[in-house]
């Protein structure tokens, strides 16, 4: 009988490995390594990154007008991204640079401006035609070649078409738009635009021809990632320059208005060119209140930057077009260059630039028309400065002492609006106040013309008495800090020179008076030195601003945000009834729609206008002032009533938080508990704010920033009320 043996598991694995050895040692050894293995590939599927960056590396075009592309794509992190799919090309645009010249569009003869023209033009019917025909990815499964290694091969199937209109040139500068746009495994969409110049006959790159705008300055208003961010054609072109590759000079076709039961009124021919819809669409959203500019303001967006070859091109006359996208109607144009009958421009005032073409003879042009010679840009582009305070304790009045300038010409008594303001007061006058740590003292104080005299070389005196203004109450509070600011309006000759006023027959209005000269707040000590700084903590820097509404902001104009606050401050209901709180007031103007019902800009977007940290609650001090929210009859404030008001930490949030959506019955009580005064007990949520004369008592103790940091602020306030 066989004797059996049991072996445990480390018996078995020693055996197992000698009998490996003898068998490998079986086979001989020709004593050489072997070559070594090929490297694996370093990268990220496309699915697991949350960032695209494409990079066109190279391009060419064969003998049949097809494309041919080889680039890179990578994550945020520069690593190789692969596994990208044909669908996931979006768009490739294709074109090079012209002119005028070749599409018949020249306006002034001799003188062809430089246009992009497309490889890739779509018959619009009737002789019009578009740039607009791209290629796209999911039209094609085999055109794109994954190489393995975030290295791409495209092959277009779509040839050069310019439906003979003109040929292609590989002498000049040629350009590529690569759209991509995908998913990750997240759900997340990625989309990347990238661009490539170069000339063919050379295999050289070149720079961006026509650089006229930068993206960012586009995206100061449209920002990426928020409401309003660029993101056009199912949002795979995200960039100014993606739009430039289709929206040619030469776009154009039939269009039909209709009226509200659908029926065509009239047909007319639509400038499709992207400067024809960027102007007709900032014109148009100037009057329907999304766009917070006059569109007539072009430095907006062609914003002066030596980065840019072309960013003076606005102003160089050549382009009719580009003047009607604007001045196309009754009101944007002379009465005698209208052709009522029609409803159109006269034929006879069509090129405009043959007589608006100044410094070449002519009238006024772009930039003579829109700034040199025009009253309302030369009044926005005027100064005041405040060069001296003075207070006598004696007769409790303030002397200040101010010059205004307009470009290299002081402004005198004469040319500044002395007409009466339709609320009271005077259309011009100066605002004083006091500010102790970051809270103004008093509701805002129009000192006006009729306290204005002349002062020594050209400057004007303004006389401050007490009794008709809160003189002692601001001069003798302990640590306070004068504040001086503006609201003039300078007269003009019509041609953007200051003029002497004149006035209608009743004197009531300043005919030839200009928009409200913008203000720069001055601060003093009560011994007349000049302060280097606002005494303010700055929430917001004005400069966010301008970003988007520059000289437009109604119904004043600031430099700083005091200017704004001098008035808009705590101690200022809205007639007895809401605020009229800086805070609120802006807050309340930010939620943007645009015509077709979308969210443009949402006021939840915090960091857009606050900057990284000017909307935290640890800025605000709990022992501030509290904030004026109506009154406790919700009438005017007057001897027999007084004003409601919130703790300061409070207020900033029920600016945005309001009743029904934003306050419930729930955080009030959570807002009590935390310490802050936010309403009477049993008033209801419409009506904030508990009686001035019993604030001290209740012991407001806000310490809403203790859990409230700005972390946690960011992540409350994100993805609120949109898709972003």
């Amino acid at each position: 009988m066989m004797k059996k043996f049991n072996f445990n598991a480390a018996t078995k694995a020693v055996l197992g490995a000698g009998l490996l050895s003898l068998a490998i040692s079986g086979c001989g050894s020709d004593g050489k390594d072997g070559e070594d293995g090929k490297p694996g590939t370093v990268g990220t599927p496309i699915g697991a990154v949350s960032h695209l960056d494409a990079k066109i590396q190279s391009a060419s075009i064969d003998d049949a007008g097809f494309l041919t592309i080889n680039f890179d794509l990578s994550d945020a992190n520069g690593t190789a991204v692969f596994e990208l799919a044909p669908s996931d090309i979006a768009a490739v645009s294709f074109g090079r640079v012209g002119t005028e010249d070749e599409v018949g569009s020249t306006d002034l003869e001799g003188k062809p401006r430089d246009i992009w023209l497309s490889y890739f033009n779509k018959d619009k019917g009737d002789d019009h035609y578009t740039g607009s025909s791209y290629f796209q990815g999911k039209n094609c499964e085999t055109c794109l070649t994954d190489n393995g290694d975030g290295t791409y091969t495209l092959v277009l199937d779509k040839a050069i078409d310019t439906l003979e209109k003109y040929a292609y040139d590989a002498d000049v500068t040629n350009g590529i738009y690569l759209g991509v746009k995908a998913n990750n495994n997240a759900g997340d969409t990625l989309v990347d635009n990238s661009f490539f110049y170069w000339q063919p006959s050379s295999d050289t790159t070149q720079d961006k021809p026509k650089a006229l705008i930068a993206k960012e300055t586009c995206q100061s208003c449209h920002r990426p990632g928020q409401d309003g961010a660029l993101s056009m054609h199912g949002g795979k072109h995200v960039t100014l320059e993606s739009c430039t590759f289709c929206h040619t000079d030469y776009n154009s076709y039939m269009k039909d208005e209709k009226d509200d039961a659908g029926t065509v009124v009239r047909s007319y021919e639509f400038d499709g060119s992207i400067k024809g819809m960027a102007h007709e669409i900032h014109s148009h959203s100037t009057f329907n209140g999304i766009y917070p500019q006059s569109a007539s303001n072009c430095q907006t967006c062609h914003q002066a930057d030596e980065g840019l070859a072309m960013a003076d091109a606005w102003k160089a006359d050549l382009d009719t077009a580009t003047c009607m996208n604007c001045h196309n109607s009754p009101y944007a144009v002379p009465s005698w260059h209208w052709d009522s009958e029609n409803n159109q421009i006269a034929e006879s005032k069509q090129n405009c630039v043959s007589c608006h073409n100044d410094p070449n003879g002519g009238v006024r042009g772009a930039e003579s028309g829109h700034y040199l010679k025009n009253d309302k840009a030369q009044a926005a582009m005027a100064t005041v400065t405040f060069n001296s305070m003075s207070y006598s304790a004696d007769t409790k009045t303030v002397t200040a002492n101010m010059t205004v300038m307009a470009g290299d010409t002081k402004v005198t008594l004469a040319q500044i609006d002395p007409t009466p303001y339709k609320y009271g007061g005077f259309t011009s006058a100066i605002v004083f106040n006091g500010v102790v740590q970051d809270d103004f003292l008093v509701n805002y104080q129009k000192v006006g013309y009729g306290n204005f005299t002349e002062g020594t070389e050209g400057s004007i005196n303004v006389t401050i008495a007490d009794g008709d203004f809160a003189v002692a109450k601001v001069m003798e509070t302990e640590g306070v800090s004068v504040a001086l600011s503006s609201q003039l309006h300078i007269c003009f000759d019509g041609k953007g020179a200051v003029a002497d006023c004149t006035l209608s027959e009743d004197g009531k209005v300043a005919t030839n008076a200009g928009p409200y000269v913008p203000s720069d707040t001055a601060y003093f000590a009560v011994d007349g030195t000049m302060l280097d700084k606002s005494p303010r903590i700055q929430h917001a820097e004005m400069t966010a601003c301008q970003q988007c509404h520059t000289t437009a902001i109604k119904h004043r104009f600031s430099n700083d945000m005091d200017g704004c606050a001098s008035c808009h401050n705590g101690t200022r209901d809205k007639k007895g009834a809401g605020s009229s709180n800086l805070a609120y007031i802006v807050h309340s103007k930010h939620y943007v729609y645009d015509t077709d019902g979308s969210l443009f800009f949402k006021k939840t977007e915090c960091q857009a206008c606050h900057g990284d940290n000017g909307f935290s609650l640890s800025k605000i001090d709990p022992k501030a002032a509290p904030v004026a929210f109506g009154t406790t009859d919700a009438q005017r404030l007057s001897d027999t009533n007084e004003q409601l008001v919130v703790s300061p930490q409070t207020a900033a949030c029920v600016s945005c938080h309001q009743a029904p959506y934003g306050l419930n019955d729930a955080t009030a009580a959570h807002i009590k508990s935390n310490g802050g005064l936010l309403k009477e007990d049993g008033a209801p949520l419409t009506t904030l704010g508990v009686p001035a004369s019993e604030y001290d008592m209740l012991n407001p103790a806000e310490t809403c920033s203790t859990c409230h940091k700005d972390s946690q602020i960011l992540e409350a306030h994100a993805n609120w009320g949109s898709s972003h």
